[in-house]
């Protein structure tokens, strides 16, 4: 190997551990504050998705259609949907998760079939599902809630402002405590009105993890953001007016 080869290799090296050192300390250790025990993979993580159920689904009276190209094919023996918002999330997650390096002990879970499941650190995806309603309830420090009409500071019952002309995807953003694991237990809701709404949460949280981190550390909050209908969930605004820290 020639002196400049070998320089050239050094360099290179020097180089990898620098920007090795930088993505720690700017993305890998902020957003890792916020999700704390979620990306230990000694620890179970579930992710919670709505589910659709299709009754009556048989050979001769096929419920499910899909299309495929130029025609539309029956589907008899799906019993089971999930929606498109979440379906999405699950990906974008998955995805910051693995940056994080969380690997294991991490599962999809149904709402149909984990309704009653909270012993356990959890993302919970949509806002207005039976399981987004006993988390407004079950969590503590829950900044936000909302229903198919509003959405609600949980602190005072104060109805939060939105555009009446429809031109936003409005979205919450919870970090909570779950007291079903004493100290360490974090419930993570990202909801909103709507498959935009949904998304924009989903889509602020995996892109903005970091500043999160930087901004509230590993502490409890509650966000509101909205995205324009025209231009989707990259359009994504967070409100910091109504930021809320515990």
């Amino acid at each position: 190997m020639s002196v400049a080869q070998f320089v050239l290799d050094i360099t290179k090296l020097l180089f990898s551990i620098r920007k090795g050192v930088v993505n720690w300390f700017q993305f890998i250790r902020p957003a890792r504050k916020v999700l704390g025990p979620m990306v230990d993979n000694k620890i179970l993580l579930k992710i919670f998705i709505k589910d659709f159920i299709v009754k009556d689904n048989t050979i001769n009276n096929p419920k499910l259609f899909s299309i495929e190209g130029p025609t539309t094919q029956a589907h008899p023996n799906i019993e089971k949907v999930w929606a498109e918002a979440e379906t999405r999330g699950v990906t974008q997650l998955f995805n910051l998760l693995g940056q994080l390096g969380k690997k294991d002990k991490l599962e999809i879970i149904e709402m149909s079939d984990g309704f009653n499941h909270w012993d356990t650190n959890m993302i919970v995806l949509g806002g207005q599902a039976m399981k987004s309603m006993d988390f407004y309830k079950v969590m503590d420090n829950v900044a936000y809630s909302m229903d198919e009409n509003n959405i609600y500071n949980n602190e005072n019952g104060e109805i939060i402002p939105r555009d009446s002309k429809g031109e936003y995807g409005y979205g919450i953003i919870l970090k909570s405590k779950n007291p079903q694991m004493g100290n360490n237990g974090i419930g993570i809701l990202l909801g909103g009105y709507g498959t935009l709404g949904t998304k924009a949460a989903i889509y602020y949280l995996c892109n903005n993890i970091s500043k999160l981190g930087k901004e509230f550390g590993n502490k409890y909050f509650g966000l509101i953001v909205r995205a324009k209908a025209s231009a989707g969930e990259q359009s994504v605004k967070r409100l910091k007016e109504f930021d809320k820290l515990f």
